[in-house]
């Protein structure tokens, strides 16, 4: 559109719509009016967004998504409750960026497939919704490499609101989550739940080991602060699993051996971690990474299953993964975990291991575990061994499986 046409449009937009919410430059010296955002800029814009895909969760007018087109990002997606809103960013992106797109949607009830946005933005937005731990989660499944948060902190006010006057001692410092109470139906949805600091890292970082260590920082807005989450960046995933003492740390020393990494397409250097000390690795890019999991990490505890493993989650983490899964006839294992080089730290785990040898000696319990491990394991593809933990590492046949655990 030419200038004067442009004018026209702005002068409508001003002059017949209640839009002040985000400041937002129009162009020829009009502005939206507003809150200006711009401070939040140098966090959310600080990575490299050229060619990438940005979600912004309660876009209002659509600043954010302009910003990121701005900076080199490929598209930008605003989600916006409001159909007011929505319609309003559609006419703002129609004067200053048509590249921006707005979907009028509620985040709660609208999907998206397995990270289908590299970067997703949920800025003030989190304690409006009903049911927000459901949401953070959904946020983290869509995202491929990294999203914001601005979240309204614990106040001794919501404290106070809750009626509890003994949870006034240091709760803005423990992993709690406040539910507002509202005896006014139309502010329903304002401060619905209010997330402390220590509440979010466990979403993020103790439920699931798929991202690194948020990071926290301040807000210039209404003393907000803002979670930097960013998606652990691994390129080839290689898993080395099996039941406990069957000899995985054996066989990931064994990988000094060139002709035993070139076996299983391994490359020459690797970084390893087990499944214990997932929070020790280094933030950053890991082209080869070894993994050691034990297949029994989920028995007889809490977890039941692989999938609800926090440490299961790096698998959801990786651009391809293979699996070297491990496996010894029973009466081998038996006699592998009661051996000192087995030997558990601790009564738990001593006992533990105590009640595994037991098992061993059943081989319908360790058949029904490697199967669980292979329906676990399925969707996510890639490149697959099953392993005789000895000398030479042969590849075994999977149906050959049932009769090698009864030897």
């Amino acid at each position: 559109m030419d200038e004067s046409q442009r004018d026209e449009r702005v002068a409508k937009l001003l002059g017949s719509e209640h839009i002040r919410y985000q400041n937002i430059n129009l162009g020829g010296g009009e502005t939206t009016g507003g809150h200006t955002r711009t401070s939040m800029d140098d966090i959310l814009f600080a990575s490299d967004l050229k060619g990438l895909r940005l979600l912004d969760i309660g876009s209002a007018l659509g600043h954010f998504c302009l910003e990121a087109l701005k900076h080199g990002a490929s598209a930008a997606t605003g989600l916006e409750t409001s159909p007011e809103r929505a319609r309003h960013a559609r006419e703002i992106a129609d004067i200053v960026d048509p590249r921006a797109q707005y979907i009028p949607a509620d985040f709660e009830y609208w999907d998206s497939a397995d990270k289908s946005f590299d970067v997703v933005l949920c800025l003030n937005v989190l304690h409006h919704l009903y049911d927000p731990v459901a949401a953070l989660r959904k946020i983290m499944r869509i995202t491929a490499k990294r999203f914001y948060l601005e979240v309204a902190p614990v106040s001794v006010r919501d404290v106070v609101k809750m009626g509890n006057p003994l949870a006034l001692f240091g709760a803005s410092g423990l992993p709690v989550i406040l539910l507002g109470p509202t005896a006014n139906s139309t502010r329903a949805a304002d401060r619905t739940f209010t997330f402390s600091k220590k509440a979010i890292a466990t979403i993020v970082n103790g439920h699931s080991k798929a991202y690194e260590q948020v990071i926290f920082h301040h807000s210039s807005f209404k003393g907000r602060w803002i979670v930097e989450a960013r998606r652990r960046d691994i390129g080839h995933l290689v898993v080395v699993c099996g039941p406990t003492a069957v000899g995985k740390s054996s066989f990931i020393r064994a990988l000094d051996d060139p002709k035993l990494r070139k076996k299983f397409g391994i490359a020459d250097n690797f970084t390893s971690v087990s499944a214990n000390r997932l929070d020790d690795l280094e933030p950053g890019r890991h082209d080869t990474l070894v993994f050691h999991y034990d297949m029994l990490r989920p028995f007889d505890r809490p977890l039941q299953s692989h999938g609800r493993d926090p440490a299961f989650h790096i698998l959801q983490s990786a651009e391809r993964i293979t699996f070297i899964t491990l496996a010894a006839e029973g009466k081998a294992l038996q006699q592998r975990i009661g051996s000192e080089s087995a030997r558990a730290s601790g009564r738990k785990g001593r006992k533990r291991h105590a009640l595994l040898k037991k098992q061993y000696g059943n081989p319908a319990f360790l058949k029904a575990w490697y199967d669980a491990w292979a329906k676990a394991t399925a969707p996510f593809g890639g490149k697959s061994f099953l392993v005789r933990a000895q000398e030479g590492y042969p590849t075994i046949k999977p149906e050959t499986l049932s009769k090698l655990l009864e030897s």
